[in-house]
């Protein structure tokens, strides 16, 4: 059997898993090592990913890019990737398909797909699929693999036995044939999970502040109890990837907006997650780094005190403002 090669762009945390399952059905899995951190580059070479010198390295060796970043990145590595398609001659490969997994609106998707089709790109062999991960990295447990759910939809199926293994190895469901739809399923979906426990960040704390986070809990337990086994699990697990959520929130808010409701409640959702990001413990956490924010209580006192720090800060800022206000005004008088 030939082995076939797919790139991943990049290899975070939910990458590189997904790089030691693919490893394990025997595809070769490479990426670039332009512009990444020392970080990222030791996690790739511990799921023994392959370095490529450049992007035109990249597209000259894989068969199927996968794109894996965040939010924010995701059209700008699609516009990195056609770039560099522009200075590629793959002769007679078969043609590079480009499958976008990132958490992202239906029209950020449309937009993505765009890259692949605007002038000088279109009939160049990219063929573009619209993609989402539903749950956490690949995870080898007791000889099984554990897999995330991830959907895909477009018009640009996978086709030969290269194809079909992918789809095999990443258990691949396509949903639709428009580009745009599994964007669409990954936002509502992300809006029930992510979101979720976005309130209950905010619930947790404000139930800290008010020192009555255990009763909270006794309620939730009595009421709910697989409520509250989900947000134990969800809330802890959060500020390694808050940075990520914010703008994952904001691309819901876009997504429920073409529906006609309004911003508001995912935009409030995303300032939550920034405050996670931005606290002075929280936002220093890594996934194999904890220490910091592994319960609830502990998660809950750290935001709590992060947003009381902020408020003071903010006071002090005001009197400042204050304070030359009524500087200047007595200069002029004088």
């Amino acid at each position: 059997m030939a082995t076939s090669t797919v790139a991943i762009l990049s290899p975070g945390e939910m990458g590189a898993g997904i790089a030691c399952l693919l490893r394990a059905y025997n595809f070769r899995v490479i990426t670039s090592n332009s512009g990444r951190s020392s970080y990222t580059t030791d996690r790739a070479t511990a799921s023994q990913i392959e370095f490529v010198n450049s992007d035109v390295d990249l597209i000259n060796q894989a068969d199927f890019i996968l794109s894996v970043v965040p939010p924010s990145e995701s059209l700008p590595i699609a516009r990195r990737v056609g770039y560099a398609y522009t200075y590629v001659a793959r002769g007679n490969k078969p043609p590079l398909y480009f499958i976008d997994l990132n958490a992202t609106s239906p029209g950020l998707a449309e937009k993505t797909e765009e890259v692949f089709a605007r002038p000088g790109m279109s009939g160049t062999g990219v063929r573009f699929v619209d993609g989402a991960i539903l749950g956490g990295p690949p995870e080898l447990i007791e000889g099984q693999w554990r897999k995330p759910r991830i959907v895909v939809s477009g018009p640009e199926r996978l086709v030969g036995e290269a194809g079909q293994r992918l789809e095999e190895a990443l258990g691949l469901r396509w949903v639709g044939e428009r580009v745009g739809q599994a964007s669409g399923l990954k936002m509502c979906f992300a809006s029930l999970t992510k979101g979720l426990t976005g309130l209950a960040v905010q619930s947790f704390t404000t139930a800290s502040n008010l020192s009555l986070l255990s009763e909270l809990k006794e309620e939730l337990e009595a009421y709910c109890p697989p409520l509250l086994t989900f947000l134990e699990r969800s809330i802890p697990s959060t500020p390694p990837k808050a940075y990520r959520w914010v703008r994952e929130m904001e691309e819901i808010a876009d997504t429920h907006s073409q529906t006609g409701f309004s911003r508001a409640v995912f935009s409030g959702i995303a300032e939550v997650y920034r405050s996670v990001a931005q606290d002075d413990e929280l936002g220093k956490e890594r996934s194999e780094e904890r220490s910091r924010g592994t319960t609830v209580e502990d998660f809950a006192e750290c935001v709590r005190e992060g947003l009381s720090r902020k408020e003071e800060e903010n006071n002090r800022a005001g009197e400042e403002k204050k304070w030359m206000g009524r500087a200047v005004e007595r200069m002029l008088v004088d």
